[in-house]
C-alpha cells in the first residue's frame, strides 16, 4: 500500500494521469488534457521526477500549510492600529482623569486643614517620612508634630464621615 498524501506516490501510481494535490483535493490532469501524447508524456515524467525530489528532501504537501490555531494565537496577541490609536486616547483621558481627580482631593485637604497640619501631613504620607524626620526638619518637638498629624487626620475623618453620610 502506499501513502495517500504522498504527491509523488499518488502521481507514479496512476501512469494515465498527473496528479496533484490542491486545496480543493485531487486534480488529475489525463491525457486528454494535453495537446498531444507527448506533450502528456514530457510532463509526466516532469512531474514524477518533481514530486520524487521534493519528497526525497524531505518536504511533503503538507509543508506549505499554515496551522489556523498558530494563525489564531498570533492575530489574537496583535493590537489593530484602531484599537492601538484608541487604547493610547483612552490612557490620555484615564490619566487626565486621575491627575484631576488627584487635584480635587489635594484641594479638599487645603481646605479642610491648616496650612501647617497639611504640610506636615503631605510629608508624613507622600514623602514617607516619620515624625522625628519631621520634627527635625521644622525645628519643632517630636509631641507637636504627632499633635498635628493626629488633628488633621481627626478633620480628614470628620469630613469623610459627614460625605459618606451625605451619599
Amino acid at each position: 500500500m502506499f501513502d495517500k498524501k504522498s504527491e509523488y506516490a499518488l502521481n507514479k501510481h496512476d501512469q494515465d494521469s498527473i496528479i496533484y494535490i490542491s486545496v480543493s483535493g485531487h486534480i488529475r490532469l489525463t491525457r486528454a488534457d494535453f495537446s498531444s501524447e507527448e506533450e502528456f508524456l514530457k510532463w509526466k515524467a516532469w512531474s514524477d521526477e518533481d514530486y520524487h525530489e521534493r519528497e526525497k528532501s524531505g518536504r511533503s504537501f503538507n509543508d506549505n500549510r499554515v496551522d489556523l490555531n498558530e494563525c489564531l494565537d498570533v492575530i489574537g496577541t496583535v493590537q489593530s492600529a484602531e484599537d492601538e490609536f484608541f487604547s493610547k486616547i483612552i490612557e490620555a483621558d484615564l490619566q487626565a482623569v486621575k491627575k484631576a481627580m488627584t487635584e480635587r482631593r489635594l484641594a479638599a485637604l487645603r481646605s479642610i486643614l491648616n496650612a501647617k497640619q497639611y504640610r506636615r501631613i503631605w510629608m508624613y504620607c507622600a514623602e514617607e517620612k516619620s515624625v522625628t524626620e519631621i520634627a527635625k526638619l521644622e525645628g519643632v518637638t517630636k509631641a507637636s508634630v504627632s499633635l498635628s498629624l493626629d488633628g488633621a487626620m481627626k478633620k480628614i475623618s470628620k469630613k469623610f464621615a459627614k460625605a459618606l453620610k451625605n451619599t
